[in-house]
């Protein structure tokens, strides 16, 4: 008897609002077109995705035909979407209102091109807070994906976890498979001699298949073909497990990125709010003090533009781009100064483009946004480029 192996594979795709047309048509052409045709070509492929409002107006200005196959994969059941922050914010960091924003403005995207309002929630950089989950649950989804390191006891198989106090349902992703390729962990498992049926739960960013990973072997095709290998979406698999396998929760506050060395050290989300790390403190400056600005001027004549900017500006790459680490195989390491740049001057435009505030509050935001370029490219010529 071959061993059985069933995965429930959670995918997220995004890109930056501010990014390269090139770089969003290379990652549509390697990795989005690559996945919706294996979802469209092979009947058992299924998969439960998160893709950020923002990534969906991207397609439909570089890449419509993507937008429509989508659409299809979605009506065909092939797809489950979740629901996610527009701008792919790291919502732990941010004031109630402006989660509350993120998660709106998300849902008025979703509903507009594909009309359906998803029963899962990803948020971004699977990045957790009570807070978080209790405006979420508000928002009347009904589970969360996050990484295991939000527990702190051992993962069972196959127990639905709900978060006590909150009741929003919660299922956790293999780290160390999501983090290496899924697709060939799967295929040398398939190939073993034990008879134990095995679920694996992934959740890792779609670009990994194609883009961030050229799948050379085809382990994905070829695990799609194998009669021993059933793929549930998270709904299917939360709903086949009974409620006597509830199991009531608290949770730690983390993402899939922290490392327990970090939660030790009391900092969850290091990638996008390291304490030492002095571009970091300035950024959130800048943003603290942008929403502020840009909340205390709803009536002023360019509001909208200032909110617009503002919106872009609180996406989590700006900060995980100065984090300059190295948090997996596949993953580049974490410094670009032109992406700093693009975030920050993201939210020194929302103060800009207000007409009626005081001129001490536009310099403020001035003298922080050009202390953050002043630092960023003072660190990359003197040590990021050797």
């Amino acid at each position: 008897v071959m061993k059985k192996i069933n995965w429930v594979n959670f995918l997220h795709i995004y890109q930056p609002p501010w990014q390269d047309k090139g770089v969003i048509e290379q990652a549509s052409s390697e990795s989005y077109e690559y996945l919706f045709g294996l979802l469209d070509k092979y009947p058992k492929f299924i998969t439960t995705l998160n893709i950020t409002g923002s990534l969906v107006e991207q397609l439909e200005e570089f890449r419509p035909d993507l937008l429509k196959l989508l659409q299809a994969l979605i009506k065909k059941g092939k797809v489950e979407l979740t629901g996610s922050a527009k701008y792919h914010a790291l919502l732990p960091l941010l004031p109630t209102e402006e989660i509350k924003r993120q998660i709106l403005l998300n849902e008025e995207i979703l509903s507009k091109y594909f009309f359906k309002k998803p029963v899962g929630f990803y948020m971004p950089e699977m990045a957790y807070s009570k807070k978080v989950a209790e405006i979420v649950k508000d928002f009347g989804y009904q589970w969360i994906v996050l990484d295991a390191i939000n527990l702190d006891s051992k993962k069972e198989d196959d127990i639905l976890y709900e978060i006590k106090n909150v009741g929003l349902k919660v299922i956790f992703r293999d780290r160390k498979i999501s983090k290496s390729y899924p697709a060939e962990v799967i295929y040398k498992k398939l190939k073993q001699k034990n008879k134990k049926t095995e679920t694996i739960i992934t959740g890792t960013d779609g670009e990994m298949y194609g883009h961030f990973h050229k799948d050379w072997q085809g382990h994905l095709e070829k695990i799609l073909q194998d009669d021993h290998l059933s793929i549930q979406s998270v709904s299917q698999y939360i709903n086949n497990l009974t409620d006597n396998k509830v199991k009531k929760v608290k949770l730690l506050t983390a993402s899939w990125e922290t490392t327990a060395k970090e939660l030790k050290k009391g900092v969850a989300f290091a990638l996008w709010q390291d304490p030492k790390n002095k571009i970091h403190r300035d950024l959130w400056k800048l943003t603290k003090l942008a929403i502020k600005i840009v909340n205390q001027n709803t009536k002023d004549s360019s509001w909208k533009w200032a909110r617009w900017h503002l919106d872009r500006g609180l996406a989590s790459c700006t900060f995980w781009w100065a984090s300059a680490t190295k948090p997996s195989d596949f993953s580049p390491l974490t410094w670009n100064p032109d992406m700093i740049d693009n975030g920050s001057e993201e939210l020194v435009r929302s103060v800009r483009s207000l007409h009626k505030i005081k001129t001490s509050q536009r310099l403020k935001a001035e003298r922080l946004y050009i202390q953050i370029k002043k630092n960023t490219w003072e660190t990359h010529w003197r040590k990021y480029h050797k």
